[in-house]
């Protein structure tokens, strides 16, 4: 190996100089400009609606709850006046996003490798690499619409830069575990928004014990009795101290039981005792989605590999292979990287959630943005090639710009106010649908439109405690079922039941005619009313803000759902429009 092309390690060590903070500052104001000028002005698909529902009525959200999301959101829309409610927390994850993306940057600046005399020229890959991420296809989607995956990224890259700062310091007469200590309490934190943190965990202890072990070596010798002792119980003190500071933020998962108590709007879940507690927290309805068959969890690494590609593409994924190169000069920290990547790929491929893959590999992707700095920052002799590397996050960006450009998109919110507008007297929907169900939250107990609609979700009836949680909060509705006979009844008969007890005083609707069969229903809209007497099939009327550039998923069986209504409705004309829109936006 010829010398000099293979570096020494000389990483660059703080405090960081005023041009390295104002480069920073910098990433993070492009990155929340792009953002903002990007942002989904009202409600998204997704989890947005629900989320912004639990934010602002201090809900409890799908499990595992998240309630350091619930109650930092609930903070920031109260203080921020700026837009509708939708807007602020769509902000709030364009917010975390670009503080990621500025952590980003001081990762790959505090790991770069080679020292230059010129400032610019050392800080040029950090920058590069750091807007690859911000304007990545999944990164940038959840930036600009309510969503928990940026607050987690934010924890992501402020804990490995802790535990970098930690090891920087092992050589140093600082107070080396005040950082561990800090790592604790992020981490700690961390858990209460997001169980993505276990990501984290393996590699941080094998980094830990990696980097103290070392440290012992150098300074072994051999120890009095005396000292041992006192070593021994420094080290319990110090270790207790540890787990204090991670267990201390836990303590917010009080939050769900206490407000489950209180009977909030959306009670998801109702974890009001020690069972139910357990069961949100550990997503126990959610092991349905989780797969074990060794068959099965290959094909879907075959399917997740691709997402790397699709998040960067060639011409920029294969300086991660140089940066690689570059990093394994250091070995702990290269290996810390890898069994991160390495178990949030063994975690995420155990999911059997269909077109929501790519968002659980966020972690990997912020990782692979620092691979694609080090590997910038290794080709970067010349001035002239460290420059023109500047080229690659805008080349990303305008590649990505028309599909991630929500500024326009209603389509959600439409969907919420066209159900609402064409439902008759006080309407119960039974939905089955994210697509439906979560804008409908949003409209309903947000903007407090048509307070006296009943919204059911099919898919919670076969767990006991949303059956006994309906029959408390609406016991005139639904006294003609008995809890206990929930598991035994079919879907079709509590339907039934529920309709015939009904009927006469409130109009019946479901989003789905396959999930009842045994009593007629008509076509209204984007939904199907339980028939009462000889109805015909109202005349409706919507509007529709087709949004420019879509190709996401919720947005075109959305667009086919308006394509079907208009079809019942005898208007071939509006359903063959959208039909052509649809298809010019997919087909470009």
């Amino acid at each position: 190996m010829k010398k000099g092309w293979f570096p020494k390690d000389e990483s660059i060590s703080e405090p960081f100089g005023k041009i390295d903070y104002l480069c920073g500052l910098l990433v993070l104001f492009i990155s929340f400009g792009v953002y903002l000028h990007t942002l989904t002005p009202t409600v998204g698909f997704h989890d947005s609606g629900e989320l912004i529902t639990v934010a602002y009525t201090l809900g409890i959200a799908h499990p595992p709850g998240y309630p350091l999301y619930t109650l930092f959101g609930n903070l920031f829309i109260t203080l921020i006046p700026i837009g509708n409610i939708a807007y602020r927390m769509n902000m709030e994850s364009a917010l975390f996003a670009s503080l990621a993306v500025m952590m980003t940057y001081f990762i790959i600046l505090k790991l770069s490798i080679i020292n230059y005399q010129l400032s610019i020229i050392r800080i040029i890959p950090s920058v590069v690499a750091a807007l690859i991420l911000a304007f990545s296809a999944t990164f940038w989607e959840q930036a600009v619409i309510a969503e928990k995956y940026t607050l987690n990224a934010f924890f992501f890259t402020l804990i490995i830069f802790i535990l970098l700062k930690w090891q920087e310091t092992q050589n140093s007469k600082l107070k080396t575990q005040n950082y561990l200590y800090l790592f604790a309490f992020l981490l700690g934190l961390s858990f209460c928004h997001h169980f993505q943190t276990i990501y984290l965990v393996p590699g941080s202890i094998f980094f830990i014990l990696a980097t103290s072990l070392r440290k012992s070596k150098v300074k072994s010798q051999k120890l009095k009795v005396e000292n041992f002792f006192k070593k021994f119980t420094f080290y319990i003190l110090h270790f207790t101290f540890f787990i204090l500071l991670f267990l201390l933020p836990l303590t917010l998962w009080c939050y769900l039981p206490l407000r489950a108590l209180q009977d909030p709007v959306l009670n998801w879940g109702d974890p009001d005792t020690l069972g139910k507690f357990f069961d949100h927290i550990t997503a126990k309805h959610y092991q349905a989605y989780f797969v074990t068959s060794p068959k099965v969890l290959l094909q879907h690494l075959k399917i997740h590999i691709p997402f790397f590609s699709q998040q960067f593409p060639l011409y920029i994924l294969w300086l991660s292979g140089i940066g690689l190169f570059f990093l394994a000069k250091k070995i702990k920290v290269l290996l810390f990287f890898l069994l991160i990547i390495g178990v949030n790929t063994l975690h995420s491929i155990r999911f059997n959630i269909p077109n929501i893959y790519d968002m659980y590999y966020i972690p990997s992707f912020i990782l692979f943005s620092i691979f694609i700095g080090l590997g910038i920052t290794g080709l970067s002799r010349k001035p002239a090639l460290s420059f023109l590397f500047l080229i690659l996050p805008f080349v990303l960006m305008a590649k990505n710009y028309e599909i991630r450009n929500k500024s326009s998109y209603y389509l959600a919110y439409d969907v919420g106010d066209n159900i609402l507008r064409t439902t008759g007297d006080a309407p119960v929907i039974f939905e089955s649908s994210d697509i439906t169900g979560f804008p409908l939250f949003y409209h309903q107990q947000v903007l407090k439109k048509r307070p006296e609609l009943i919204q059911v979700t099919l898919s919670f009836l076969g767990h006991p405690w949303y059956p006994i949680l309906l029959q408390k909060t609406y016991p005139k509705e639904f006294s003609f079922s008995i809890s206990e006979q929930t598991s035994v009844l079919s879907l079709d008969s509590y339907l039934h039941g529920f309709i015939e007890h009904n009927i006469a005083a409130h109009s019946i609707y479901i989003d789905s005619p396959d999930l009842i069969w045994s009593w007629p229903l008509v076509p209204a809209g984007l939904l199907f009313k339980a028939q009462f007497g000889n109805e015909s099939i109202p005349d409706i009327s919507y509007r529709i803000r087709i949004p420019k550039g879509h190709k996401d998923k919720n947005a075109e069986i959305t667009l086919k759902n308006y394509v079907i209504a208009y079809n019942y409705l005898g208007k071939q004309k509006e359903a063959e429009a959208i039909q052509r829109s649809l298809l010019a936006k997919i087909q470009k």
